[in-house]
């Protein structure tokens, strides 16, 4: 989620520094420690007020940095209200070092001060740190001069000290507000990055995967719920080949091993049956990339992405392709195709159709009623052949029949003598009733090798048929 516009500058302080003081424990051995030292610079002469006042004002120092106490401070969070909270810590740091008579360190001592806050605030802290470090030492120094408050080095020396170490403070505060500024800069773009990263995959129609050596998949893109209507949690830790339609899982173990065998960056593409939670099977595009090598992946990177319509339309085509649109019949060439996927030296019987008399219905009642006719003529001659047959229109009023198996030669003849009768029938169509007849040509042959030799011969079996068939009407006329 885009951070919050008062947290956008904590690029150095995402959380705050870990108590200074344990309060139960921690305060009264800080105590012990800073008197206990204090006693010892005023017998030297290097402390000028009251060990015990020191002692204490330290220690209520110390304790300020515990977290709870910032945020009470900073109103519940401990990088708000960073000029409250620097005034309050720069104000006691130079109450005790003015008792102690070292008001000329408080520049070094609030600059300490500025830097942890610029850590939980950020980079604009060091601006009010800056002010607030000037102001306290120029404060402190005139109290030193005023003779308010004591100090262990002569005054002109003190204000000297002070106004050196005040320049290299802000100096020191204004290059590290800059490089804290610069550092939330970097963090904010890498953290903007992430969030487009995280969009772009979250809306792409992609589902990005890895797999692990096991087969198991470590990561899954938010993109899946989209894609494959499953949420990404359902699916984490199970087994990659469990995502594919059973037909199709050794493709895809197969592509698995030779990417992981291949090396670092190889990669394959192939086309797999995925499940979708509704429980249809859809296609998907699916490239295989190793990562192994790669320390933030370690593992197979799987791109997936639906292209069931796609494929649905290539299967249209394809049809569209193989098939006659009147009668959704297999056209010539996909006729000869089937022919060809016979097993070699196995018996095959092809049939070539002619109707008879559907150009007289065609011319007489129109194209549409022609058409219809056909439909039915299809339709007719397909319920006449086995399943297994493959019948076909070849053009005009011209269809052809496949037939493989079992074939016997008087049973070939016989079948195409029944459907000669069959077609005698009369058509009722919609408008009219009409009547044609058909002619069949038998061709008799072995394996794909004769396919075309076969639909040739049955081709001129049948004009001897149809010459036979009008020599028989002209006699019964």
């Amino acid at each position: 989620m885009p951070a919050k516009a008062g947290e956008q500058t904590r690029g150095l302080g995402a959380r705050t520094t870990t108590n200074v003081v344990p309060l139960l424990f921690g305060i009264p051995l800080l105590f012990a420690v800073i008197y206990a030292l204090m006693v010892w610079a005023h017998r030297h002469g290097a402390v000028l007020g009251s060990p015990l006042l020191i002692a204490a004002l330290g220690t209520l120092f110390g304790a300020s940095g515990d977290e709870n106490w910032q945020r009470r401070v900073g109103g519940g969070h401990a990088h708000t209200r960073p000029v409250l909270r620097l005034s309050y810590a720069t104000t006691l740091i130079g109450t005790t070092l003015l008792v102690a008579g070292w008001g000329f360190l408080l520049p070094a001592c609030a600059m300490l001060i500025a830097v942890v806050h610029i850590g939980w605030s950020g980079s604009r802290t060091w601006r009010p740190a800056a002010l607030i470090t000037a102001m306290a030492t120029v404060v402190s120094e005139t109290a030193v001069q005023l003779g308010l408050a004591g100090s262990v080095i002569l005054p002109e020396y003190s204000h000297v000290a002070a106004a050196l170490s005040l320049v290299m403070s802000i100096f020191g505060l204004s290059n590290l507000g800059l490089s804290a500024a610069r550092g939330e800069q970097a963090a904010l773009a890498v953290q903007r990055a992430e969030e487009r990263y995280r969009a772009l995959v979250r809306n792409s129609s992609d589902v990005v995967v890895i797999i692990d050596a096991g087969g198991r998949l470590t990561h899954i893109s938010d993109a899946v719920l989209q894609v494959s209507g499953w949420a990404a949690g359902d699916l984490l830790n199970s087994d990659y080949l469990d995502l594919f339609h059973p037909d199709d899982q050794h493709r895809a173990r197969t592509a698995l091993a030779e990417v992981t065998s291949a090396g670092a960056n190889s990669q394959t593409r192939l086309e797999l049956r995925s499940r979708h939670h509704d429980g249809t099977w859809r296609w998907h595009e699916v490239t295989l990339r190793n990562a192994f090598d790669d320390a933030a992946v370690q593992g197979i990177v799987s791109n997936q992405r639906d292209v069931s319509e796609r494929r649905a339309h290539q299967d249209r085509l394809a049809h569209a392709a193989a098939h006659d649109a009147l009668t959704g019949l297999p056209n010539r060439p996909e006729l000869l195709r089937s022919l060809a996927a016979v097993s070699p030296n196995a018996p095959v019987a092809v049939f070539f159709i002619d109707l008879d008399g559907f150009k007289a219905v065609n011319d007489t009642y129109g194209h549409a009623t022609g058409d219809e006719l056909l439909i039915a003529a299809a339709t007719r001659l397909a319920a006449g052949l086995r399943p297994s047959d493959v019948l076909a229109r070849i053009g005009g009023d011209e269809f052809a029949a496949a037939l493989t198996g079992d074939i016997d030669t008087a049973a070939v003849h016989e079948r195409a003598a029944r459907l000669m009768a069959d077609m005698r029938r009369p058509f009722d169509l919609q408008d009219h009733r009409v009547r044609i007849g058909a002619s069949i040509g038998v061709a008799l042959g072995n394996g794909p090798a004769e396919a075309e030799a076969l639909l040739a011969h049955a081709d001129t079996q049948m004009y001897a048929v149809k010459r036979s068939n009008a020599y028989i009407r002209a006699g019964q006329s």
